[in-house]
């Protein structure tokens, strides 16, 4: 069962932010200080905080700094605001809130933003699902990207040092991650034969590169979407996901063969 967390002083939002969780059949828990609510977090797992900017004992900023510095930064942050925030609004979001909910229009903006949580924890549970191929001769770089997936639970991957070996090993994957530059090949031919061979894949190429008709090349290769190096772990992490979302949109799941 997912849990809400909701911080809230005013006992009229806390009727319909709890109205709304409770009609999707998960947990609601409500306190109306900061102090509190970082006891429940150091206590209970929670799958999504809802805070106004303000509670009994303070401003949301100290709040949110603390929770994704000692408690999990993971966690989605949604702040309650009942209009334009402008630089403050900014200046919030960088500390680590994910979105705003206004309050005008509370019950729909909140019943959305439960579903993208579960969407998000679908696309999450996709990714370790999923059968995984990274293309990378740097044994560095691999190593980056291994801790990365492993620090969320993801061990479906196979490592390759070139293409010549992908090809021979006649593995077929449903996602790859391919470098550009490697020794002796360029990653867009070899995006171009997984392409050829798997046209449903998801490929992504993985690169230092930056000009903008290099990367042009890569996509029309036949790549997905490229992630910049060095590695950015939320960026990565986002990636993968937002490339296999359209699976769960329509309910499909990947199924690994055999025969490159």
């Amino acid at each position: 069962m997912y849990t809400i967390l909701h911080i809230e002083q005013s006992e009229f939002f806390c009727n319909i932010v709890e109205d709304q969780v409770r009609k999707k059949g998960y947990q609601y828990m409500c306190t109306n200080n900061f102090n509190e609510a970082y006891s429940i977090l150091e206590k209970f797992y929670v799958d999504l905080i809802i805070t106004s900017l303000s509670a009994k004992d303070g401003k949301v900023e100290n709040f949110v700094t603390k929770v994704n510095k000692n408690i999990n930064d993971k966690i989605p942050i949604f702040a309650l605001t009942g209009g334009n925030l402008n630089n403050k609004k900014k200046k919030i979001i960088d500390l680590g809130v994910s979105d705003y909910i206004f309050k005008s229009d509370l019950a729909n903006e909140v019943s959305e933003r439960i579903d993208d949580v579960l969407e998000e924890q679908g696309n999450m549970k996709y990714l370790k699902e999923v059968e995984m191929a990274i293309i990378d001769d740097n044994f560095f770089e691999t190593a980056i990207e291994e801790k990365l997936l492993n620090k969320y639970d993801i061990y479906n991957f196979d490592y390759y040092q070139s293409g010549k070996e992908l090809i021979k090993s006649k593995n077929k994957y449903d996602v790859y991650l391919v470098d550009i530059i490697l020794k002796d090949e360029f990653g867009t031919d070899i995006i171009r034969d997984i392409r050829r061979n798997n046209k449903d894949a998801v490929i992504i190429a993985v690169t230092s590169l930056n000009n903008p008709r290099t990367l042009a090349s890569v996509l029309n290769a036949g790549a997905d979407d490229y992630i910049p190096k060095p590695l950015d772990e939320n960026l990565f992490i986002a990636k993968l996901k937002s490339n296999i979302r359209h699976y769960s949109y329509h309910g499909e799941t990947f199924e690994t063969s055999q025969g490159y």
